[in-house]
């Protein structure tokens, strides 16, 4: 990405952040865990991996450790759906964001995603949706078949909480006065797997290793669904 094109996007994306900055920062209070764990400026080939309560969790994420004019793209995916407006699907491509198809086995995608994921910095959500109860759903084996083929540098464990508290479903303007709570943890080490065969089992004790780590994070930070 470079050139007069690429600058643009970068301006666009900065603005986008801008937005979420007031929201997360000014109308409502951010906690960030595990600071020193986050992608650092310029590094590539870092995914991301978090688990889903809310549609604005991939903006806290971006709000905590994006840095704006990164020379690195941050990528995420996101339904196919949402692209079938063409407002919608232009700002959220510019966004970093490309479509896959949820629950129908997108094999093209994972592929794309894998190689993108080389050279960039990228945001899944292993879960494939949000969870209803803040409860972690069964992982998706897609997300172990695309660590295990794109190897990348770091995978950073991730945690939300408090977006739904902001966004609650079925609302579209945010609420004001909450407080988000955002955990990075260590980097997840895949090594014992990378001389498996790349079988639909092994993709599963991939993700299923991940969902657990998620799991104990929650258990670290106290992790709260319903405000008390």
């Amino acid at each position: 990405m470079s050139g007069i094109r690429g600058f643009l996007i970068k301006c666009w994306c900065g603005i986008g952040i801008g937005f979420w900055i007031i929201v997360f920062k000014v109308f409502n209070k951010i906690e960030i865990l595990g600071k020193d764990n986050r992608p650092q400026y310029g590094e590539k080939s870092i995914l991301l991996l978090s688990n889903h309560i809310s549609a604005i969790d991939p903006f806290l994420i971006a709000v905590t450790s994006y840095t704006i004019f990164s020379p690195v793209r941050w990528r995420a995916p996101a339904k196919e759906e949402l692209f079938h407006y063409p407002v919608v699907r232009n700002i959220i491509s510019a966004w970093g964001a490309f479509p896959v198809r949820r629950g129908k086995g997108d094999t093209v995608a994972m592929k794309q995603m894998a190689e993108m994921l080389k050279e960039s910095v990228m945001v899944i959500f292993p879960e494939g949706t949000r969870s209803r109860d803040g409860c972690l759903l069964t992982g998706r084996p897609g997300v172990g078949k695309i660590i295990w083929e794109a190897k990348p540098d770091r995978i950073i464990p991730v945690v939300v909480e408090g977006t739904n508290w902001i966004l609650p479903k079925g609302r579209i303007i945010p609420v004001r006065g909450k407080k988000t709570r955002i955990y990075y943890g260590a980097p997840v080490e895949f090594k014992p797997y990378e001389p498996a065969c790349p079988t639909l089992e092994t993709s599963q004790k991939m993700v299923d290793f991940v969902i657990d780590r998620l799991k104990k994070m929650q258990e670290e930070m106290h992790f709260k669904f319903q405000e008390e």
